[in-house]
């Protein structure tokens, strides 16, 4: 049985697994890959991928990947839970749309045992970051359990058919929850065993950080939402006009409002004793572009790296992980500024704007909201937030009590 359990058959979990593949002969590690999807949906789905060629962005390299049918299952079924009782690391790739992360979590709990595993969730920050740290402190069965927060993915990706083109980056913030924060980095670093290519411990450098600053370095409530709202961008996805989402979707006007809006992010990250970087900087540091004169130069800079195509209608945005992923973190950070009492009036414009939009396009959703009851239960103030956002292993107020 694998090492690795993959769980979620997107870009970025099939990238991963063609990727553990491919470097296989450096780290010996099997890996598997589970689908929300049922076992029937799943083989339909998977047999495009038994021979993948992945195409580097940067090198121009193409390398051909072969997998075996039997890397393939559905998370439901009982080859699935099988393959998860016995992996030693579980990586979601799953977006952080909050009814599949509840319903995630809630298997895991209810059917295997999660002692001594290490669980990797890519894109761990932001919406459902302060759900998850609350269901580590509650769960007394996670005590011994190593939960590692990536802030994005590992790529920058896409599966076109059977052809996976990508670029690996060069640096991604984590944070561990973890009794033993060491060996738990050590099973990440060793999925990703090319770092001496760039002079590094693993390929990308996993960059550790305090859970705090994790939650504020996605900006998808931003970058992806705002890209897709604007009245520009609407335009043309009510004409079915597709266009590249970070690239073109990204006007000179546009880029004013979204540096307004990254600026403050990292305001508010400050003000919760957080370190957070602006996006242009983000980029730099992940993919080692050189900086640009503005927010919209660098973003038109990225021409090479991003690709990543907008909706072709208003019914696939409306499904889009876009909204269902990004809104539900919006959500988090206004919840995070009235905890802080913190003013950001760019913030709060474009929040009414967002919320406008959504009614406007018939594209309201109960999902958007379903992490909210669980916020509001999280007792006490910022200094409490902060605590639990950064050890949520360690209850200071039950030590104290004690």
């Amino acid at each position: 049985m694998s090492d690795i359990v993959i769980i979620g058959a997107g870009h970025v979990g099939l990238t991963l697994l063609a990727d553990l593949e491919l470097t296989k002969p450096h780290h010996g590690l099997g890996a598997h890959l589970l689908s929300f999807e049922s076992v029937t949906e799943m083989e339909e789905h998977s047999r495009n991928w038994n021979r993948l060629v992945m195409e580097n962005l940067v090198t121009g390299s193409v390398d051909t990947c072969s997998l075996s049918k039997s890397q393939f299952g559905s998370l439901w079924s009982p080859k699935g839970l099988q393959a998860l009782r016995r992996a030693r690391t579980l990586v979601i790739t799953i977006p952080d749309i909050p009814h599949l992360r509840l319903q995630l979590l809630d298997h895991l709990e209810r059917w295997v045992d999660l002692a001594g595993k290490v669980i990797i969730f890519v894109r761990g920050g932001q919406g459902g970051q302060p759900v998850l740290a609350r269901w580590i402190r509650d769960s007394p069965e996670l005590q011994d359990t190593s939960v590692v927060l990536v802030e994005d993915s590992f790529y920058g990706t896409r599966v076109i058919g059977s052809r996976i083109q990508f670029k690996r980056k060069i640096s991604v913030n984590v944070s561990i929850y973890s009794p033993a924060p060491d060996a738990a980095l050590a099973a990440l670093r060793q999925m990703f065993p090319l770092g001496h290519q760039i002079g590094k411990s693993s390929w990308p450098d996993m960059r550790v950080c305090d859970g705090i600053d994790l939650l504020f370095n996605p900006l998808g409530y931003i970058i992806h939402v705002g890209v897709a709202l604007n009245p520009e961008n609407l335009e043309k996805t009510r004409k079915g006009i597709r266009y590249t989402h970070y690239i073109d979707g990204i006007s000179p006007g546009l880029a004013i409002r979204l540096e307004l809006l990254d600026k403050e992010r990292v305001l508010l990250a400050r003000s919760l004793g957080a370190e957070a970087q602006e996006f242009p900087e983000i980029i730099q540091r992940q993919y080692g572009l050189p900086p640009q004169g503005s927010f919209y130069d660098m973003m038109q800079s990225c021409r090479r790296i991003y690709r990543s195509l907008s909706s072709g209608s208003i019914e696939e945005l409306r499904n889009s992980r876009v909204l269902l992923e990004d809104v539900p973190a919006f959500h988090t950070i206004r919840w995070l500024a009235d905890a802080a009492g913190l003013e950001m009036p760019h913030t709060r414009s474009y929040f009414n704007d967002v919320m406008d939009r959504l009614r406007e396009l018939g594209a309201e959703s109960p999902s958007y909201t379903m992490y909210l009851p669980y916020l509001e239960k999280i007792d006490g103030g910022i200094e409490d937030i902060k605590q639990l956002l950064n050890h949520p292993h360690y209850d200071a107020t039950v030590r104290h009590a004690a």
